[in-house]
């Protein structure tokens, strides 16, 4: 070897360049994977908070993150495949995109929900016009399989940085907004104050369903009276004292159990504990007089309904004249043809039929003469003033005449005076119910009032509970 002489070696490296291209082509694969949706493709919640964090670096300004999703999506999937639904999604993106050039960083972040950012200075601006103009633009109809298809979208929106440190939470508050939209009110801002409402309702509806699980709700039992204080019957009212809560109102609770469509089951464990409470009065040989139950139109209209009924009464030997059936008016409207049999089926079996809260908003009195009423509620805001108004005194008066002609009973509801009640009896009421006489009694209160001073229930002489 010398200076005029050098060893070269070649080697063939197209494998290897290969292998280092594949690589690079699965690290991109692995980066679209991992931020886009895997059905929809379109960017995914991830990506999305990756880029807001970008934003807020660049942008160093306020900002809105606006989430929204269609009112009816739960209705497309039942009419239409998953594929359709996502197709939709799809279109709904592609549309926010090309809405508004103040929208930017649109992705879809997980339940047919699609996230985006407006930059605008207002909260007045983005609530009253921008979203209205996007709203428009997003609800125009789709086509699905060749039909046209009307969609209704729903928003919610939070502001960085005055509703959250970082571009998550503000999103998550987005969030938490559009849960409280709804069609009559389809835009929807974060609030602090509503959002803690909505998480407390929501932890209580938890506690609620584990307390009817365990059947941990009490009953108490208000007297209805004649108006010298004789007991002809009771009305069975839930209690409910959770171990976390303390004791959480009817006037909570109920709504609560409503909406989270626990209301069955509540009336189920309602319609248990008043069969077994009166075959303990009656082993105990304590007077028995009709113990009402309110029943809820999700009760009313369930197919088994009756056969549940009669069931729990037969576990118990109950006969059905000792209870009471009290409905609402919106009971007997929901389904009038289905509400009209399922009533005389009840009364064939000796049940009696009430109709609760009458008087309270819009009230069909035509409605009473088509269905097969025993006993007619009126409502405390109606007896509250007939001591004070002449003209419901008039009005009340009247409703006691059309009753009367229709055999119906009417029960005074909420009396909380002498004179209330006197008034009353004078027009013809046989039946009255309210803190007068007494207020709802646990049945150990009741038991104790009943072995000292019988069925009489003297105004005077209110037992303590």
């Amino acid at each position: 070897m010398n200076s005029n002489y050098c060893v070269l070696r070649f080697d063939d490296c197209t494998e290897q360049h290969q292998i280092k291209q594949n690589l690079l082509a699965m690290e991109q694969e692995n980066k679209r994977l991992r931020y886009s949706d895997g059905q929809t493709h379109l960017p995914n919640r991830e990506w999305f908070e990756l880029q807001c964090e970008r934003f807020v670096a660049k942008y160093q300004g306020d900002f809105y993150i606006v989430v929204t999703q269609s009112a009816n999506n739960e209705y497309l999937n039942l009419k239409y495949s998953k594929a359709d639904a996502k197709a939709h999604l799809v279109s709904a993106y592609k549309r926010l995109k090309d809405s508004n050039e103040a929208l930017v960083l649109c992705a879809h972040v997980g339940n047919n929900k699609l996230a985006f950012i407006i930059t605008t200075s207002t909260t007045n601006e983005i609530e009253h016009k921008l979203l209205n103009e996007i709203k428009h633009v997003v609800d125009e109809p789709y086509i699905i399989r060749g039909e046209k298809y009307q969609q209704s979208f729903l928003f919610g929106f939070s502001n960085f940085p005055r509703q959250g440190k970082s571009s998550a939470n503000v999103l998550n508050n987005a969030i938490e907004a559009l849960k409280l939209a709804d069609n009559h009110r389809p835009i929807n801002g974060y609030d602090e104050k509503r959002s803690q409402e909505f998480l407390e309702k929501h932890e209580i509806s938890m506690l609620l369903d584990e307390a009817l699980h365990n059947g941990e709700l009490e009953l108490h039992y208000q007297p209805k009276v004649t108006h010298d204080g004789k007991c002809i019957g009771l009305e069975a009212l839930a209690r409910w004292n959770s171990q976390t809560l303390g004791v959480v109102s009817p006037a909570v609770f109920i709504p609560i159990a409503e909406e989270y469509r626990m209301i069955s089951r509540l009336t189920d464990l309602i319609i248990q504990k008043v069969c077994a409470q009166i075959a303990t009065w009656s082993k105990d040989e304590i007077p028995l007089v009709p113990v009402a139950i309110n029943i809820s139109l999700l009760d009313f209209g369930q197919s088994d309904f009756m056969s549940k009924l009669v069931k729990y009464l037969a576990d118990f030997n109950v006969k059905p004249s000792q209870i009471e059936l009290e409905l609402t008016e919106t009971s007997l409207e929901a389904n009038q043809e289905y509400s009209l049999t399922l009533m005389q089926n009840l009364q064939s079996w000796g049940f009696t039929i009430s109709v609760d809260d009458f008087g309270v908003g819009y009230s069909n009195i035509a409605r009473l003469a088509e269905y097969p009423i025993n006993k007619l509620k009126l409502d405390r805001s109606l007896i509250s003033q007939v001591t004070s108004s002449t003209r419901q005194k008039s009005l009340v008066k009247a409703i006691h005449v059309m009753c009367d002609e229709l055999g119906i009973k009417c029960v005074s509801e909420g009396v909380e005076t002498q004179q209330q009640v006197e008034i009353m009896a004078n027009m013809g009421c046989k039946e009255f119910q309210g803190f007068y006489f007494s207020k709802p009694l646990s049945a150990s209160h009741y038991n104790e009032h009943i072995k000292q001073q019988g069925l009489n229930f003297n105004p005077k002489k209110i037992p303590e509970n």
